[in-house]
């Protein structure tokens, strides 16, 4: 009975301290644990991290069972259990921190047999009771084996390096990213930090014997659980997908109220100066969390309204593009069939069946006759982009050598360049057979554009197209050259696009709708193939290359 009253006595004068150091942190790691889990349950490092809450808050209360029991068997059960759960919750802040940086959803074979191997020689020690060397009595205190105090010891800094080590990489992993990087260094420095404090603490009690020291250390357990639900609510560590604001209220809440009732229960001026100074900084901490959750949800329910809006107008934008394709096509199906009646009387009229013609009316026919065979290819071309881009483009692949198709263009052609005063020339040189996998006419068509083009803006000189092939990249290559306008490095970089044309374009005088080279670029290239661009500059001409893979 007298070991008992003694036992009482030594635990009775720290036992507010005690209460407050342990009983605060327990509820309010829970709370952040249940929290994590309930609005992250699919997350893997959302369960770690609630286990991790579990097995701290058990190891609190059970040396706040060892701070308040006046029962040498309570202490005896209790105690060697301690180094276990420390060693266990070490453990498991260090894998959170892994899956967190990581981004894993699973854990490596290799991590969990590192975490069991760890833990396989504290849990022997424990089971066995080999954990104490013996009861001190008089103090209610047992004595540690000294292999539990240097492997908790050892386990503790191998948590606390592996933990820098890995904010270290994933830092230069996301260099670039400066909220990123924030996060990491917030999460890793708090976390080592607080398991520095408290291995710390627990090894220079263990050695020195002044126990009280694991009181003041867990002082830095509320900052720690404070930090961590910054983490959650700022950096959005947990991918919760609720606001976290109501929950921390509620954490801030529960420090500010325990603190102060401690405060106002402690006759010790020690403690009250440790309540006071625990309390103000706790108070200041929370308030900015709170004001930084505010800020947040703020933050996020803007960005949710600006992304709806966005989404609407997406929404709308695509069903007045949908609608413009739409009669862009009806459009130039209804002209087609008109404008090619206008084609066919003009051509029988300029042959002479309808009789003969003077030759100022032959001169006006053949405008006529050019005007509308442009505004046919703009029609056609206005059907092309329209098909491209509701995607109803159809291909017939075959076979094409392209080197016998590009001779054709260029025969068929030539008549048209000595009407503007041009030479157009072919030459080839070829290793191979030419042949390609492609769609006949939509590289007649491609021929076609790109020739005329070349045409069109050459006022003097003469238009090339050379065939070559490469049999080692298995390329086919047709280069349209000419001595043309040019164009600027300003102009290539936006003469594929739709409705784009050259400056030089415009003040040669040079009719066109800017869509010929988007189609035939298009097109090329949903068959595999490409168009590229060169030119020294404007007035120094310009080299169209066509390429196809060969068969």
């Amino acid at each position: 009975m007298d070991f008992l009253n003694t036992c009482y006595e030594t635990t009775n004068s720290i036992r507010p301290l005690a209460l407050y150091s342990h009983l605060l942190p327990a509820i309010s790691i829970l709370l952040l644990g249940f929290f994590a889990l309930r609005f992250s349950k699919s997350l893997l490092k959302a369960k770690v991290f609630a286990l991790f809450t579990v097995v701290l808050s058990l190891w609190l209360i059970t040396d706040l069972v060892l701070w308040h029991s006046n029962n040498p068997y309570w202490f005896a059960m209790f105690w060697s259990f301690l180094d276990l759960l420390a060693i266990m919750f070490y453990l498991l802040l260090a894998t959170f921190i892994y899956l967190d940086f990581s981004n894993n959803k699973f854990i490596p074979a290799w991590l969990t047999t590192v975490f069991l191997t760890i833990l396989t020689i504290p849990f022997l020690l424990t089971v066995t009771g080999l954990t104490m060397e013996y009861f001190d009595e008089p103090n209610c205190e047992m004595a540690v084996n000294s292999l539990v105090i240097s492997y908790n010891l050892y386990t503790a800094w191998f948590s606390i390096l592996a933990i820098l080590v890995m904010s270290i990489v994933k830092c230069y992993a996301v260099a670039f990213k400066r909220k990123e990087v924030v996060r990491v260094l917030v999460l890793a420095l708090s976390s080592a930090f607080f398991l520095g404090i408290v291995s710390g603490a627990e090894q220079i009690a263990n050695l020195t014997g002044v126990f009280e020291v694991i009181l003041y250390s867990l002082f830095s357990l509320p900052i720690f659980i404070l930090i961590l639900t910054y983490s959650i609510i700022e950096q959005q560590t947990l991918d919760t997908n609720v606001s976290t604001f109501v929950y921390a209220r509620l954490l801030f809440a529960i420090f500010v109220l325990v603190a102060g009732f401690s405060l106002f229960l402690s006759d010790d001026k020690f403690e009250f100066a440790t309540f006071g100074v625990s309390t103000i900084v706790t108070f200041g901490f929370g308030y900015l969390l709170l004001r930084s959750a505010r800020r947040e949800m703020k933050q996020r329910e803007e960005i949710e309204k600006l992304a709806y809006g966005l989404e609407r107008a997406n929404e709308r934008l695509q069903i007045l593009d949908k609608q413009k394709s739409e009669f862009v096509s009806i459009a130039s199906h209804q002209l087609r069939s008109p404008l090619t009646a206008i084609r066919g009387y003009v051509s029988m009229m300029a042959e002479g069946s309808f009789g003969q013609l003077p030759e100022k009316a032959q001169e006006i026919l053949e405008r006529v006759n050019e005007s509308s065979k442009f505004m046919a290819t703009s029609i056609n071309d206005f059907l092309d982009v329209s098909r491209i881009e509701s995607g109803n483009m159809k291909y017939e692949y075959m076979d094409v050598n392209l080197k016998d198709q590009a001779e054709h263009v260029v025969d068929d052609l030539r008549a048209d360049a000595v009407k503007r005063g041009l030479m157009l020339l072919y030459r080839s040189d070829m290793q191979g057979t030419g042949l390609v996998r492609a769609d006949a006419g939509k590289t007649q068509q491609i021929f076609h554009n790109l020739i005329n083009n070349a045409l069109k803006y050459t006022p003097k000189g003469s238009v090339t197209v050379y065939a070559h092939d490469d049999v080692k990249s298995k390329k086919m290559y047709v280069d349209i050259i000419d001595t043309g306008v040019g164009l600027s490095s300003e102009s290539m970089q936006k003469l594929f696009g739709k409705f784009a044309r050259a400056k030089i374009a415009s003040s040669a005088n040079i009719m066109g709708t800017g869509l010929g080279l988007f189609v035939a670029r298009e097109m090329a290239r949903a068959m595999g193939g490409d168009i590229t661009v060169q030119s020294e500059g404007e007035g120094k001409g310009s080299t169209f290359t066509i390429s196809f893979p060969l068969v």
